[in-house]
């Protein structure tokens, strides 16, 4: 969107920068992740907290349509790394008193704990990765 006459960026138009495609493709893949272990958390105990459900499907489904959007050039890379925080802090709400009951427990309640603490760990590496952009640990 550039004047002809005098090859200058016109005040109202913006430069879209795309997110990466790996970038981009690993936000949708975490989403899904987020979404499907909250949803297999749901079938293994139908007493799972409804809260934690909630909050794995729509941060799940968040993180997928800013993966989209971060690809098409829309700036939302701030919006992913909110969504992710909160869906971490609610995993490790639900997973983390209960680390010290892990003995006690039924096996499907295990499993619940399990699902929740890859989560908070999916969470937090993909917020790790958005914050460094996508670069990975470079030497």
């Amino acid at each position: 969107m550039r004047n002809p006459e005098d090859k200058t960026l016109l005040p109202w138009a913006t430069v879209r920068t795309r997110m990466s495609l790996t970038l981009a493709l690993d936000l949708v893949v975490c989403g899904g992740l987020l979404a499907g272990m909250s949803f297999l958390a749901q079938h293994v105990q139908p007493e799972f907290p409804r809260l934690t459900f909630f909050t794995g499907l729509v941060g799940g489904g968040l993180c997928i349509l800013w993966g989209f959007l971060g690809r098409r050039g829309i700036r939302c890379r701030g919006n992913a790394m909110t969504t992710l925080a909160v869906a971490a802090c609610v995993f490790a709400y639900q997973a983390v008193p209960s680390w010290g009951a892990w003995l006690d427990w039924k096996p499907e309640d295990r499993k619940v704990l399990l699902l929740m603490t890859i989560s908070v760990v999916f969470c937090v590496g993909m917020l790790a990765n958005l914050f460094q952009d996508g670069k990975g640990l470079q030497p």
